[in-house]
């Protein structure tokens, strides 16, 4: 019977010591996700702005940090009329990096090589479903607060540049589990 009870005993240890050397905690991939964003801003020499600018106009290396901690830099402030919350449906396209680690891909919605694909569309503060539920797309694991971080700053027809962090991804996904920020190297935004 003793055996039995340390046979098990060992058998648990061995079980904790397993799953807790191949899984992340949450601060691992914040500290992780810290030293790829420094890293990024200083291999694209990038310029973090304490303020944000007056005239909303960036150079295009300028990003401001947000209070969310996403990183903004507008590339075309688009027309006057902005997004209303929860009412107006957006339809957008974007080119995005994944940068961190060996975890380095790109997805390109926007320019020369984005024939045959389709926008992200959504209702401006509904990120949990695209507006077409039915249609799988797989550039629809993009959609989140941090996609559309950028609406609060331009209007129909604006384009952002954005890093934001995993926590800023949504509440499920790919993102979320694995700790991967997302550098948005174009966004634009159009009202449909």
């Amino acid at each position: 019977m003793k055996k039995g009870f340390y046979f098990l005993m060992f058998l648990c240890a061995a079980l904790v010591v397993v799953s807790c050397d191949k899984t992340k905690s949450y601060t691992d991939m914040l500290k992780a996700e810290r030293k790829a964003i420094d890293r990024l801003i200083s291999d694209s020499s990038f310029v973090i702005l304490k303020e944000f600018p007056r005239d909303s106009v960036f150079a295009y290396n300028e990003f401001v940090k947000l209070d969310n901690g996403i990183y903004l830099n507008i590339i075309n402030p688009g027309n006057d009329e902005r997004a209303v919350l929860y009412s107006t449906n957006i339809s957008t396209r974007f080119d995005a990096r994944l940068f961190m680690g060996s975890d380095t891909a790109s997805i390109e919605l926007l320019g020369p090589h984005s024939n045959g694909t389709w926008p992200v569309e959504f209702k401006y503060g509904y990120y949990d479903s695209p507006l077409d539920p039915d249609r799988y797309y797989y550039a629809n694991q993009f959609l989140s607060p941090g996609l559309a971080e950028g609406l609060q700053y331009v209007g129909d027809g604006g384009m952002v540049r954005l890093i934001v962090p995993f926590k800023q991804m949504g509440n499920y996904g790919y993102f979320q589990s694995s700790g991967i920020p997302v550098f948005f190297e174009r966004v634009r935004y159009t009202f449909m």
